[in-house]
């Protein structure tokens, strides 16, 4: 039976925020199921305009889908329908996401429409270099505790006789729509003097992961060279 010491490595991987994403879901509440029809696709219509004026390129919005309803509370007092419309927004930049989605608001203002806005889980990355890095440094890091095992127990460690990369432990940042529930954003901001909106700009946000290797290495008598047994 082979002799052996098995160890499991782990490095750490920063990676960077590079895309955005909010899910806008606006909606339209009238008496007449036609009327609410025809208001939610104006104001859909109208919500992709501003979108594009304030910033946000074409193929940074995406079509997700429509529904209509009768809310239950309506049904025993009187007729009314609810028609909704979703869409979805990616965007690099957080500054140019939150003033395109402040510029939506002036079309909110009939007590009838409804805007609501999910910050989604946005997507990180790392460079192929830094990725390389960190799985090195997994391998380096088992290799390390396998030696002062065998240090210890009076063996040499041979060969790398099995390795097998074991799932990553994903970091949580912090950031809206990088939790365990889901984040939303909060209409409204600090302005400047001429209304503009104004926004400081922070670094993106991080998340570490941790990168994970299981390794068995073959081990010898520290003395004769041979497979210890």
């Amino acid at each position: 039976m082979d002799s052996y010491i098995e160890v499991t490595g782990q490095s750490s991987l920063v990676e960077q925020v590079t895309t955005y994403r909010a899910d806008l879901s606006l909606s339209v509440r009238a008496a007449h199921a036609d009327t609410a029809i025809s208001e939610a696709g104006a104001l859909r219509d109208d919500c992709i305009r501003v979108l594009k004026s304030s910033g946000i390129a074409p193929d940074e919005m995406s079509e997700g889908g429509n529904a209509i309803w009768q809310p239950w509370f309506w049904k025993k007092n009187k007729p009314g329908q609810e028609r909704a419309f979703k869409i979805l927004i990616t965007c690099s930049e957080a500054k140019r996401l939150y003033t395109a989605l402040d510029a939506l608001q002036p079309i909110f203002e009939h007590q009838r429409y409804t805007l609501s806005v999910s910050m989604l889980a946005p997507q990180f990355e790392a460079s192929d270099d830094e990725r390389a890095q960190a799985h090195a440094a997994a391998l380096a890091d088992a290799r390390g505790k396998a030696q002062l095992i065998a240090s210890e127990s009076g063996v040499r460690l041979s060969f790398i006789s099995q390795v097998e990369e074991l799932g990553a432990a994903v970091g949580r940042s912090g950031a809206y729509g990088d939790e365990n529930w889901g984040g939303m954003y909060a209409a409204g901001a600090a302005s400047m003097g001429d209304g503009e909106p104004a926004y400081v700009e922070l670094e993106g946000a991080k998340r570490i992961s941790k990168i994970r290797y299981r390794v068995r290495f073959g081990i010898i008598a520290a003395e004769t060279g041979k497979p210890a047994v």
